[in-house]
Formats: structure tokens, sequence, C-alpha cells
């Protein structure tokens, strides 16, 4: 075995997997003290968010690997070295086994070699259920949602393959390919299973402790929540360059595999950046853009338009198709970019079509939404006529509409916000991988007064505290004594809280709470379930978030987004009378609150040197030092509605998965912080309210 240059780059799965995403990102990847990189994140917080440590430390145990035998070495020659040691036995099990072949690298997660027969099996933290799921749909591609994944497995059965031929002149090895994934048709059979491996951070770098109870709380278990599906077959298809999405000009460049390896693994290695961009809709949410954190680094997604797009500093400054709500416009706007049109101010009729005709009910549809976005950011006169009415200060808002949207709602106001986490291993018993567990929820209620004004106050809140205990009945049980006092008018944001619910019914159905058939009724009087045709209840949550969407629009703030935590600064910095009551400390006293006292009133809206108003959000405590996430802004931290990756987490779930996974008990700090980051969520909700009601 040749020893490897410390300088010298190999071609590993990772870098396989962005050649998967573009080929240009491969030279941006190879050279991180050049360009910046969004998913250079805290693994910590990776650990938190996703539970694949835990994952991978589960199957190390299902799959035998003795501690000994789990290839700890980083350097490519140790690691190497360490696995032909292992590879001497007969019989073996052995994680993150080493390979080359050529100027190809990889780790395997785990190997088992029984003589001549070797299984890879490739971990992954995803879900998969066997009796619904199919890995190839009816064309005979590999399904999107999974093919990163079998292709990653591809790779690796690839060159291990061709390594074991060159390591073992004139044996021959059969090389079966495995994707372990947490299997949702299984059911967990006992508790805390997550819990039986504890995270620990060292350095920037994550570490997973097993219980030491661990053999014996397994040993009590018949079911395997992880399951290591066979992609043998599909894998040698892939190799072979016959599965139907190879050979398609917007996938690998139209190449077969072994092609397309060949040459990106020769790009990279010769760290040259691949000439050919492509640009596309994918593009705009590239991980090699610079958000300005760190001026030493360049922008690669800028690099790639200003080569491709002949794009300017200029150009960057002006209205971009990628700017554009992208709501049922992904194939068009693909279409846009391959065909060169990449400003708002380009999109045309023929491009776009539009319709004004009330068919889709009251308010905005989603063509009008992104019409009015484009005439209010590119100064589209002809189009802003037709809203022109409704524009006042650069805020649309259709005060009409709205009236009589608000017409139907009944007193008193109910705005919830409830947090929740899903992770890969089941929390309790009876549970299936990824099955939601809520954890938190706020309470805000708005009250008529005899005078015809209004009062506003923090009513009620719910945090489970003890990550021992399955909490969704207790957590139901909390919100229907919030909310079974009158009939009032109940709001969520999005579609969170109604999904949430429905699954909590669910688990009350196969369940033996004494009291499920009244949190049953409970739940059906305030959700609507369509996949089970159970349509709205009395009191079926009004989604505010739609209410924005249909009658409020400010692009300066909100551009082409709409999740509460761009809505509100919105909302804020174009009401006088909401800038002018709570630049005032009366949060607290005037408004009470569950958690901010009146001894230390709040005031929630502070200005920056240019007078504009600092998103509430920012003036919480630091969930990051709360954390101890060193270097992790709250800004990755923040739950965002429209951007909900798993990378990027929430503050609350991030809280809540440290208790589960590190810690065994609360702090006051971490306490507090997670109840005020959701109270803010109820009274952003209240201050969209309060806009509405100033205006109509």
């Amino acid at each position: 075995m040749n020893g490897i240059s410390m300088k010298e780059k190999l071609f590993t799965k990772s870098a396989f997997k962005i050649a998967l995403e573009c080929p240009r990102k491969l030279y941006y990847y190879r050279n991180p003290d050049l360009y910046a990189n969004a998913d250079v994140e805290d693994e910590f917080l990776q650990a938190l968010a996703e539970g694949g440590f835990q994952v991978g430390e589960l199957a190390k145990i299902y799959c035998e690997v003795p501690p000994e035998n789990d290839i700890e070495e980083l350097d490519y020659n140790s690691a190497l070295c360490r696995t032909q040691e292992l590879m001497q036995q007969e019989l073996v099990n052995i994680a993150e086994a080493a390979f080359r072949y050529g100027n190809l690298f990889v780790r395997v997660d785990i190997l088992k070699r029984d003589g001549h027969v070797i299984d890879l099996i490739e971990v992954k933290a995803k879900s998969w259920e066997p009796n619904e799921d199919s890995f190839v749909d009816t064309k005979g591609c590999v399904r999107s949602c999974i093919r990163s994944y079998v292709y990653d497995v591809a790779f690796q059965k690839y060159v291990v393959t061709q390594a074991l031929k060159e390591l073992y002149p004139g044996e021959t090895f059969k090389v079966r390919a495995r994707l372990m994934m947490a299997d949702k048709s299984k059911t967990a059979d006992i508790n805390g299973l997550n819990q039986m491996f504890k995270i620990k951070k060292v350095g920037n770098q994550a570490k997973v402790e097993r219980a030491d109870d661990i053999d014996q709380v397994l040993a009590q278990s018949h079911v395997k929540v992880l399951t290591a599906f066979d992609v043998d077959d599909l894998c040698d298809r892939v190799i072979a360059g016959k599965t139907s999405e190879q050979g398609k000009v917007d996938y690998m460049l139209g190449w077969k595999f072994k092609d397309y390896v060949e040459a990106m693994s020769k790009y990279y290695c010769d760290n040259k950046p691949f000439p050919d961009i492509t640009l596309s809709q994918k593009c705009f949410k590239c991980q090699f853009q610079s958000d300005g954190s760190n001026p030493g680094l360049k922008d690669g997604y800028k690099e790639c338009w200003r080569k491709a797009a002949k794009f300017t500093d200029r150009d960057f400054d002006e209205p971009l198709v990628k700017d554009l709500n992208a709501d049922s416009l992904s194939n068009k706007r693909d279409k846009w970019i391959k065909d060169g049109i990449y400003k708002m101010a380009d999109i045309t009729e023929d491009l776009l079509g539009r319709h004004r005709n009330g068919d889709n009910g009251p308010g905005l549809d989603y063509l009008e939404r992104k019409w009015l976005q484009i005439a209010m950011m590119t100064g589209n006169q002809e189009v802003l006529s037709d809203y022109a009415s409704d524009i006042h200060d650069g805020v649309y808002l259709d005060i009409e509409g709205l009236k009589a949207e608000m017409a139907k709602w009944k007193y008193p106001l109910h705005m919830i916000d409830f947090e929740t986490t899903a992770v890969a291993l089941p929390y309790y018993e009876g549970m299936r991988p990824y099955e939601q567990v809520a954890f938190q929820f706020s309470h805000h209620i708005i009250e008529k007064t005899e005078d015809g004004g209004y009062t506003i106050r923090h009513a009620g809140q719910y945090l489970n505290q003890d990550v021992t205990k399955f909490s969704n009945f207790e957590f139901v049980r909390a919100l229907r004594e919030q909310l079974d006092h009158d009939e009032g008018t109940i709001f969520r944001y999005s579609n969170h809280e109604n999904t949430i619910l429905n699954a909590i019914r669910r688990q009350l159905l196969n369940g033996n709470e004494r009291d499920k058939d009244d949190l049953i009724r409970f739940i059906d009087a305030i959700t609507h379930d369509s996949d089970a045709e159970r349509k709205g209840g009395p009191r079926d949550m009004v989604d505010l978030w739609d209410v924005v969407k249909r009658y409020f629009y400010e692009p300066k703030e909100m551009r082409g987004r709409t999740s509460i935590k761009v809505v509100l600064p919105a909302v804020l910095n174009a009401s006088k009378f909401l800038k002018n009551k709570y630049s005032k400390p009366i949060y607290g006293t005037v408004i009470s609150s569950c958690n901010i006292p009146a001894s230390d009133p709040l005031a929630w809206i502070k200005f920056d040197a240019m007078g504009h108003v600092e998103n509430p959000y920012h003036l919480l405590p630091s969930v990051s030092e709360i954390l101890e996430l060193d270097g992790i802004t709250d800004d990755i931290l923040e739950r965002d509605d429209e951007d909900m990756t798993i990378a990027n987490g929430g503050a609350a779930l991030t809280a809540y998965n440290k208790l589960m996974f590190c810690d065994s008990t609360m702090s006051d700090a971490l306490r507090e912080a997670l109840l005020r980051y959701c109270e803010l969520d109820t009274m952003a909700m209240v201050f969209i309210w309060e806009f509405f009601n100033d205006n109509v």
C-alpha cells in the first residue's frame, strides 16, 4: 500500500456528494480558505438537530462492531493501515473502514466481512417506510428523495470493490450494499432509546457516549428500529449507468456514473475549477454564498453568476427572479434562468400569466401576489395601477378585504404557537422513528372591552421540563384548559399546529388514556384533516399566515418570504401606531406576561441608528451562549417556517434536544430562554393583528 502525502487530496464521498449537486461547487469546497461555505457549522449543533450520531452509534451495536474495531484515525494513511490490519480476520465487523482506489477514498460506516462476502452498510438518519416507499419510480429513475443516499452507497461499493481487487489479487469478493435507515414500520418497545446515547462536545466536534446500562436495556427490546435495506442490485445498476436519470442533461451533465466519477475526481484532485457553469434555480440555495461575516472569503455563488450571466455588482442589487416567492414556480424559474431571464423586470405576462378575477377566493391568490411583488420591487407602473388603491407609503394592505375577513372572527381571540421535536430514534415506547413530540406552547389572548377597545395578555404557556416523560397528551390537556373557556377564534401561523394536533390525535386513538375521547373531541373542534376527509371543526384554527399572504405585503423586509420572523419587522416598520406603543416599556405591566415581571417591563421596539426597528427576536437572551455553542449565531438557531432544514434547526428544538441528549436537568437560564422565545412567537401574531386592526 503506497503512502499518501500529507498535502495530497483524494476524492471522498463528501466530495462526490458535492459533485452531484454541481461540478463547479467542487472547486469552492476544495478551497475552504478561499470561499465561504454556509454548511460549515458546529458539528455539535448538527448532532442535536438530526440525531444522526445516536443513529450511527446504535447501528454499530446492531451490527456488533466491537469498540476496538471503530477506526478513529483521521488521516488517510493511518485509517488505511488500521483497516488492513482488521481485514486480516476472516470474520470481522469494522466501523469507518477506509479504502482507496486511485484518487478515490471512502470510509465505510460499517463493514462486515464473512470470508469473501463483504456487507457494506451506509447509515443515514433518514426515515423510510418499507411498506409504502420505493427506491425507484415508474420511469426507472432513482427517486429524488433518496437518490443522493443511493449514489453515496454506490460510490462506496465501486471504490471498495476495485480496492479489494488490488489488495487481494486472484481472490474474488462479493460486496453487498446496504442502506441502514430509521424504519418507520417499527414501533419502539422500550423507553428512552435515544437517551442511551449522550452527546459530549469535545472542541468543535461531537462525541457520543453510551449509557453504562445500555446492554441490559437493549436486551429487553425485541424491536430494531433501524433496518439495513438491500440496495445492492440498484447500486449495480447505478454503477453500470443503467438507471434512467443517467444520460439526462440535468443530472451529472448527462454523463454516466463511472465517467462522471473519473472526471470530477480529476478536477478535484488537480484543484482546478470545472470550466462549464450551468445556472439554474438550484443556484439560489448555493451554500458558497458569503453573508459578509468573513470578508476575507470569496463568494462562489456570485463568481458563477459573474462568469456565466456576465453580472456586475450593480446587477446583484437589482430585483432578481431568485427573490421571487418560489411557491408553485419551481419549473418556471428554472426555465427562465436557463433562457437567460435573471431579473424580475424581464418577466412578462407570456412568462407568468396574470388574472384578477376572484375565482381563487378573496384577497391575493398566488399569481397576484407574485405580480404585486414584481411591481413593487421593480416599479412597474402598469402592474402597480391594478393595486394602487391598496398601496400606501410603500405597503400593500387590502383594507376592505381585511375588514370582511376580520368580521368573521369572534372575541376573545387566541394566538397559539407550538414547539416540537422529532428525531430518528423514538423517545418513548410505542413511538415510531421521527414521530413528533410536542413539548411547549405559548398563548396570548385579545379581549374586547366595554368601551370598544381591547386588552392583551399573555394568558398561559406549557413547557415539559422532564424529558424522560412523554409529553404529548399532557400538552393537549394543558392546551384544552387554556382554550376551553369560551368560543373565541383561535389563530395559528402556518400549518404546523394543525399538523401536530392531528398527529397527537392518532396517538390518542392508538392509546389507552382514560380521557382520550374528550381530548379527541377537543382536537376535532379546533382542527381539520384533509387526508382523513375530516372537515374543520366549529373552532377550526384560522391561519394568520394565510391572512398575511392574501391581504398584506411589504417589499423591503419581506421580499418573497412570509415567515413570521420577516413579517414581524415588516409590520413594525410600517406602523406608526406600533412604534409609538411598543417603544415604551409596557410589556409586563400594561400587558401582563408569564415571563416578564412588572418590576422590569420590556419595550419590544428599539431603533437602530437609521431609525429602523430592530427585529425583536434579537432582543432575547442568546440561546447560543446558554447552550454553550461557541461560534453559532442565533440567526442559525432560529426556526424559519420557509426554511425548515434540519441543518438550521430551531432555537427551541435545539435547546430541548440538548436536554434530551446531553443534560438531565433544565437550567433556569435555559428554561427562561425557551419560554421567552415561544412567548415572542405568539406576541408577534398579536403585533400583526394590532397592525391590521389599527388600519381597518
